[in-house]
């Protein structure tokens, strides 16, 4: 009987042990149901015939480091934020940080001119891309990339950091373009703001501004989101 306590049940016991504390102090699991991250992250589809992404959240790196500008974070939304999206009590919110404090964040119709003084917002540029998520997307070969020309308008993101004097745009390569135009207040200290990368099918910071609930306290960040684990085709780090 001690043998096989000490082989089996011992090893088993350990092992359980040093998952929940793994779970409660280092990295958690997450299964992601929206698509508001889309196509970084990729919930279910519509009729839910397709697994969701699971992704691991590193919940001892902010210990280590201030939250930056562009992380993917897992967290606690607000009572405002989650009543605005209609969500259960219980569940996570995965966003991107687009302004920490001190940030004041927009987005804006602009121009795509080849006078730009931003090379970002020139014919070619990294922003002069209209990126769309057909209906019920599904996979990076379900977003459109049409190529914008000299006069063509579009939506883009721009952030004053603290001590600028202008906004800069914010270039994210994989999120789809935003449909609707916002001007948020500076970021207060201690809070971050965040979007999602499906832009115009987020429930994020832009929805939340009507309901004072535009900002996400730091403490309620769990952790940043760095890798999906499943499912296996997906298995990748986040950026």
């Amino acid at each position: 009987m001690r043998k096989w306590i000490k082989d089996l049940v011992l090893p088993v016991a350990v092992a359980i042990t040093l998952a929940f504390v793994i779970q409660a102090s280092i990295a958690k699991p997450y299964e992601i149901p929206t698509n508001s991250m889309y196509p970084a992250i990729q919930g279910t589809d519509s009729i839910g015939d397709r697994a969701p992404d699971r992704v691991i959240a590193n919940r001892v790196i902010y210990k280590l480091r201030d939250i930056s500008r562009g992380d993917v974070v897992v967290f606690d939304p607000t009572a405002g934020a989650r009543a605005a999206c209609s969500e259960p009590g219980d569940v996570p919110f995965v966003k991107r940080v687009i302004g920490v404090p001190g940030d004041t964040v927009s987005v804006r119709k602009v121009t795509i001119s080849a006078s730009d003084p931003d090379p970002a917002l020139r014919p070619g540029g990294a922003l002069a891309v209209r990126r769309v998520a057909e209906p019920n997307s599904f996979g990076p070969e379900s977003v459109s990339e049409v190529a914008l020309a000299e006069g063509d308008t579009t939506y883009v993101t721009y952030v004053q950091k603290a001590g600028d004097a202008e906004a800069s745009p914010l270039v994210v390569e994989s999120a789809i373009t935003p449909d609707y135009e916002v001007a948020f207040p500076q970021v207060p200290p201690d809070n971050v703001l965040v979007l999602g990368d499906n832009r115009p099918g987020s429930c994020d910071a832009h929805v939340w501004l009507g309901r004072d609930a535009a900002f996400t306290p730091q403490d309620n960040v769990i952790g940043q989101a760095e890798v999906i684990y499943w499912p296996l085709p997906r298995v990748r780090f986040l950026s």
